[in-house]
């Protein structure tokens, strides 16, 4: 049987709803109705409930602290947010909270059951990979709600080197990275309808294409793509506050394939080259050039790895104009060629695949 916790502060309210879940939902469920928020956080701290209900009046401090220490207090159980507004204004809030599940008010009983029957369906983590998905998703959501490209793109490699690492199930892996993706789509509903029609149609295209693209590299291309696209909303929104170190590190970041120069980087972030330098050294702990050659390597390395891709494509695909440049570099920092690097993966691999 299921636990949801109901916590709305008017009383006839709260007492409608939970006759509303009780006979639409019968004895699948046990509904508890909260008498106030600190009811509500002892009742999560016993870890027996399955989906949290709060109703928001209003997004104030205490009612963001609520839900804040829901989701620390229990970071495993569903919460489903219901309130008055527009969809663009809750939405941007419920996000920023780390909640990616609402209802508008007001709502017809049949959607509050929908919504319910949906969340509590969701199996708690356990360890296994299908599990991880949730975690990792949340993962790259709270990254995304500070704005940090990187940290982004790492939880979505991350959750994918772990499912192909898993199985070779074709079936199990689409249906586990089609859901992943919807999950980054669902990032996108704050954002501009022309994000979310971004989304929703890179969502199809991939859910059409995928047979054609099931190498894990070619997946997490594109779910870096789905990723670019909420960046470039969050930039052209102007309603997030985004620290200008992150600014910075994110442009870094995101353009680090075409090998972003300390010029340019300088001039985006509106100062002089020199004093960028010595700018970078201070916040990154390393200089520009040496962030910059790391990045590049490392994804030359999951390249190497994860695609067939001659060498001399991987090098102009990193924007190095010669291979034997792009070569020395990687030996440099690796300590052996593109070539011997990729050669020793692969063996490595069939005899993992022979024990």
């Amino acid at each position: 049987m299921k636990q949801i916790l109901v916590l709305i502060e008017n009383e006839l309210e709260q007492s409608i709803t939970g006759d509303i879940l009780r006979s639409g939902l019968g004895a699948e469920v046990e509904i508890t109705l909260a008498a106030g928020a600190e009811q509500a956080i002892q009742q999560l701290q016993s870890g027996a409930v399955d989906l949290f209900i709060v109703d928001v009046e209003r997004f104030d401090v205490a009612h963001c602290n609520l839900i804040t220490t829901a989701r620390k207090t229990a970071p495993d159980t569903p919460i489903l947010v219901t309130s008055v507004g527009t969809q663009e204004e809750i939405a941007g809030y419920v996000w920023r909270l780390g909640v990616r599940d609402y209802l508008l008010k007001p709502y017809r009983p049949t959607w509050l059951l929908a919504a319910v029957r949906a969340l509590v369906r969701k199996e708690r983590s356990v360890g296994c990979v299908a599990d991880q998905q949730e975690i990792y998703l949340r993962r790259l959501t709270e990254h995304l709600q500070r704005f940090q490209y990187k940290k982004c793109t790492d939880a979505a490699r991350e959750y994918l080197d772990l499912l192909y690492q898993s199985t070779d199930n074709k079936g199990v892996i689409r249906t586990s990275v089609v859901r992943f993706a919807e999950g980054v789509a669902k990032a996108g509903i704050p954002f501009s309808r022309t994000t979310q029609w971004k989304l929703s149609g890179s969502l199809e295209h991939f859910r059409v294409r995928f047979d054609q693209q099931e190498r894990k590299y070619a997946t997490y291309e594109f779910i870096v793509r789905m990723l670019d696209t909420i960046f470039d909303a969050i930039e052209k929104s102007g309603l997030y506050e985004v620290d200008s170190e992150q600014k910075i590190l994110n442009y870094i970041d995101r353009n680090i394939r075409r090998g972003v120069s300390l010029d340019e980087a300088a001039e985006y972030a509106n100062m002089s080259s020199c004093y960028f330098s010595k700018f970078f050294k201070r916040m990154a702990g390393k200089n520009y050039i040496t962030h910059v050659t790391d990045s590049r390597i490392e994804m030359a390395k999951r390249m190497l790895v994860d695609t067939e891709m001659p060498v001399i494509n991987i090098a102009y695909e990193l924007s190095y104009n010669e291979t034997n440049y792009f070569s020395k570099a990687f030996k440099k920092k690796v300590g052996v060629t593109p070539s011997e690097y990729r050669t020793a993966h692969s063996e490595l691999f069939r005899q993992q695949g022979a024990g």
